[in-house]
């Protein structure tokens, strides 16, 4: 009896869980806010202030955390900076996911001086990606930052292990920016964490 009780409450329970993976890949968007650019890589691109996103969390140990999305081909760009206007000779960092023709990614730290100029490059990562971005379904990722010695880890939703790792001391991320390259994107940001979206879906967690 227990034994036939057990097994019907878990099968509702996986039942349960498999219904809720999003069968529109889109869901994976919900409650985003939204950055639509197709005006190149030395366009005037606005950043925006982390401190007013609802969705954003610090951890005890001084780890930020921030769900992000992409959604296009190849070069989705995101640029982590410590002043909304990085013009004046300001250090930052940024993150090509996928580019040169949706193969590679690279993070690099640079000092820029206008929308189109930028100097003193210092590659920190690079790695194969190839085929990682689609125009058909939204890359969806959480980046956790932590402040304490500069270890940045990305990892796409539904994983359990990153899918890049870097180090940078002089990360900042007061804003974030975005941009395209050679194709439109469309960037969400300021997204629930995936964790939040589970319990909200009515997911218990212990």
């Amino acid at each position: 009896m227990y034994t036939l009780t057990f097994t019907i409450v878990l099968s509702h329970l996986l039942g349960t869980i498999g219904a809720l993976e999003p069968t529109n890949k889109f869901e994976a968007t919900w409650g985003c806010k939204q950055y639509n650019t197709n005006h190149g890589y030395e366009h005037g691109h606005p950043y925006f202030a982390t401190s007013r996103f609802r969705n954003i969390q610090v951890t005890r140990e001084n780890v930020t955390l921030l769900r992000l999305g992409v959604l296009g081909n190849n070069d989705g760009h995101v640029r982590l900076a410590p002043t909304g206007f990085p013009y004046d000779e300001t250090e930052m960092n940024e993150i090509v996911l996928s580019g040169w023709a949706n193969t590679k990614t690279v993070v690099r730290r640079y000092s820029r001086t206008s929308p189109s100029n930028r100097s003193v490059e210092l590659k920190l990562k690079e790695q194969s990606s190839l085929g990682m971005l689609s125009s058909y379904e939204p890359f969806m990722f959480t980046m956790a930052v932590n402040h304490t010695d500069g270890f940045v880890q990305l990892t796409r939703d539904g994983d359990l292990h990153p899918f890049l790792e870097f180090r940078d001391p002089k990360i900042s991320t007061n804003y974030i920016g975005f941009c395209n390259w050679d194709v439109p994107l469309v960037f969400f940001y300021d997204c629930p964490l995936e964790i939040d979206r589970r319990v909200c879906e009515g997911i218990a967690f212990s």
